[in-house]
């Protein structure tokens, strides 16, 4: 089992991809389908539609705008230099799986249950990122969540080096634990939602009259 370090206390398990033994995978999705060690690479999956799982494989320089994908288990996937741009990914399972260096412009991805799950250098606006239950790590690592918007849990989400202007965490249900220590903060609505979050006392200093305004107060 391969470990991505986060910190000096955290790390997660990568996903198990054997590069040597994957096989390209020519077709699209369809409905029930049922691929493992696979390889995409430069498909155009636009505005595709199935439901199925997917293990053990990598998807790059491929797009997938537009698909809708529900339910879709996925189990030790990557996923690299990618367009997931307004695509629906519902009724998710997601164990082991890395989103690295693509554009998630309008993607909606509801996660029944996740574990290990490392989003980064991408770009998310107007996303919509939906986590029902966590039972492990879930990372997002220098993300742009323009008008984004989480629901569910974020008890187990730690966000480095990200920016939310615009963002509403108002629907988030439990933030008990969740890091956003080392991201900008700036912008955010539904601050009351995040109870429990952890930030430094200079975050605090910095939305004091976001947080203010949130709380009901006046200020003049």
């Amino acid at each position: 089992m391969k470990f991505r370090k986060i910190d000096d206390k955290l790390s997660m398990r990568r996903p198990l991809v054997e590069a040597e033994r994957l096989r390209p995978l020519e077709e699209g999705p369809d409905y029930d389908f049922e691929w493992s060690e696979r390889v995409v690479e430069g498909a155009d999956w636009t505005e595709a539609q199935g439901d199925g799982s997917l293990e053990g494989s990598l998807i790059r320089n491929s797009d997938l705008s537009g698909a809708v994908l529900s339910p879709f288990e996925v189990v030790d996937v990557a996923v690299d230099h990618s367009v997931l741009s307004n695509a629906r990914w519902e009724q998710v399972t997601a164990r082991r799986l890395e989103i690295t260096e693509s554009q998630l412009v309008g993607w909606q991805a509801q996660f029944s249950l996740v574990q290990d799950l490392y989003v980064a250098d991408s770009r998310a606006d107007f996303a919509g990122i939906s986590i029902g239950t966590a039972k492990g790590p879930v990372v997002f690592e220098r993300c742009r969540f323009t008008n984004a918007t989480f629901l569910g849990d974020l008890s187990k989400a730690v966000f480095i080096e990200c920016s939310f202007p615009g963002a509403d965490f108002s629907r988030v249900a439990n933030a008990k634990g969740c890091d956003l220590r080392r991201s900008e903060l700036g912008g955010i609505t539904g601050l009351m939602s995040l109870k429990g979050a952890l930030i430094t006392a200079d975050q605090a200093v910095e939305i004091a009259g976001e947080l203010a305004t949130a709380a009901g107060f006046k200020l003049a």
